[in-house]
Order: structure tokens, then C-alpha cells, then sequence
């Protein structure tokens, strides 16, 4: 690109006339509901965001169909565009009463105030746990072990006691993101010690955990980002784990398609980097 002029590429097919649009927001902004998006907007550029995405029901906000156990699991009723109501459910088109919806955002407000401490709970024990692996050090991968344990009952209490918050929420997917990094490295520990079997364990619902978490952020935000290719890698990685060779497989090629779409924009500094890490993933396939 010569100096003066800026590049600009399509991540999707355009159709001739269509109006063509960035994102003024970085991508964690692009991740967070309605409200914190049009809120960054307008209190750095002074105008109500109403593209397509923030004019819509608010996919990062989904409670659970009432029509429950008929609809779900994939019925989901999502925040409507006024954010003080709820959008019929999109598979089978019920609404919820009022005293349903009240409940949904009550235990909305509940999960605001205690995922925070749980995720930070996650992060710690997996970062003992892997300082432990590093170390070789027996003992303290088996304290660290109890408190990972620990971490993840209290995930999975907050996680269950919001009945009608959706897994697909955006807060119940960070949660499920974090409890996978630590089944994740659990897994691994518990490999080093020759407990194969268990570690098995550990890594199937790590991976179920991220596959699920992962394709709900992809269908609220279908756009190549690095936070995807990130997930994509840690995916592939549990697969490989698992010899689950096809699912690591694929998890790889989508995220060298993703890195293909976005590393062209990076700044100069990072584009060694961003090639070398392409080529590691390339390089990663190319032996399974």
C-alpha cells in the first residue's frame, strides 16, 4: 500500500451498491453486549450505534425458552434492542411472561456479580497448576490440584444455580472458556503422572467446554478475530490430545483461514510474529 492511502478488504461476499462499514471498537468492545458497545460508541464518537447487529435482538444475552424441555436446548429468547425486554424465542416463538422475564434478567444481575470472582478463581489455579507442572514439583501440583478442584465447583455452582441464564450467554461462555483452560492443564498434569485415563476425561469436557463456547461467540460475532484464532489452536491442541486427528484438523485449517483474513492488517512490528505463527500452525498439520 503506497503512502497516503489505506487498504481496506471485504471478510465477506459484497453485494454491488452495498454499503461498506468498519468497526470503530476494538475487538473485546465487539464481544460485549448491546448496552457496553453503544455506550463506548457514544461516549467516544457521540452517536447511537444502529448497524444490524446492535439494532437486533442481543445475542450475547440469551435465557432460556420457558417451553423447556420441548425447545431447548436450542431455544434461546435474547434481550430485545429497548434492553428492558425480551424477543420471543427464536426456535419456537414463545415470549415470556412478565414474571418469567423479570426472573431471567434478576438472575442476569446475580451472574453479573459473581462470574468475576469465579473466572479469577479459574485463572489462579491454572496458573498454579501449570507453575507446578514447569516445576516438576509433586507437591505442589497436588495443592494446586485441590484448589483447581475447588475453582471448578464453584464455577459449576454459579453456572447452575441461573437456571434461566442460557448456556450461551456471553458471561456463561467466559465461564466455560476459563473452566476448559483448567481442565485443560488438570489433564496435563494428570497425563505427567500416568493417570491416562483421567486426563482423557479431563481433556473430553475441556473440549466440549471450548467447542461449545467458541461456536456460540462465532454465531454472535461470525467475523475472523484473534480471540478465535486463539480458541481454534487451544481446540486443535486438546483434539491432538484426545488423537482425535479430523477434529484437530479442521480446528487448524479455521484458524490458518482466520489468520489468512486478518494478519495482512497487522502493524509492521507484529508481522514477523504474525507469519512465524502462521507458519507454526501450517507447519502443526502438516504432521498429524
Amino acid at each position: 500500500v503506497e503512502a497516503g492511502t489505506v487498504e481496506v478488504r471485504a471478510i465477506r461476499p459484497l453485494a454491488a451498491g452495498e454499503e461498506i462499514s468498519i468497526s470503530y471498537v476494538d475487538e473485546e468492545v465487539l464481544m460485549s453486549p448491546m448496552t457496553a458497545r453503544r455506550e463506548r460508541l457514544f461516549g467516544r464518537w457521540q452517536f447511537q450505534c444502529q448497524c444490524k447487529r446492535c439494532a437486533a435482538p442481543d445475542r450475547l444475552r440469551a435465557f432460556r425458552c420457558s417451553s423447556d424441555p420441548a425447545c431447548n436446548p436450542r431455544g434461546m429468547v435474547l434481550a430485545a434492542p429497548d434492553m428492558t425486554s425480551l424477543a420471543p424465542c427464536r426456535c419456537c416463538g414463545k415470549s415470556l411472561t412478565l414474571e418469567e422475564a423479570k426472573v431471567a434478567f434478576g438472575e442476569e444481575q446475580e451472574l453479573i456479580e459473581t462470574v468475576s470472582g469465579a473466572i479469577r478463581e479459574a485463572q489462579i489455579a491454572a496458573g498454579s497448576v501449570s507453575m507446578a507442572l514447569e516445576q516438576r514439583d509433586g507437591k505442589a501440583f497436588g495443592e494446586a490440584s485441590e484448589a483447581a478442584i475447588k475453582a471448578l465447583a464453584r464455577c459449576g455452582t454459579v453456572a447452575g444455580s441461573h437456571r434461566a441464564v442460557h448456556p450461551y450467554h456471553h458471561l456463561v461462555m467466559g465461564l466455560a472458556k476459563s473452566t476448559s483452560a483448567l481442565r485443560a492443564v488438570l489433564g496435563d498434569g494428570l497425563a505427567a503422572g500416568q493417570r491416562l485415563d483421567k486426563a482423557r476425561d479431563m481433556w473430553g469436557i475441556a473440549a466440549a467446554e471450548l467447542q461449545e463456547a467458541t461456536e456460540s461467540q462465532f454465531e454472535a460475532l461470525p467475523v475472523p478475530t484473534d480471540g478465535r484464532i486463539g480458541d481454534l489452536i487451544g481446540l486443535g491442541g486438546l483434539y491432538r490430545r484426545l488423537n482425535k486427528t479430523a477434529e484437530c484438523k479442521k480446528c487448524l485449517g479455521d484458524a490458518v483461514d482466520a489468520m489468512k483474513a486478518t494478519y495482512w492488517s497487522v502493524e509492521p512490528s507484529r508481522r514477523a510474529q504474525s507469519e512465524d505463527m502462521q507458519l507454526g500452525v501450517a507447519a502443526a498439520m502438516a504432521e498429524l
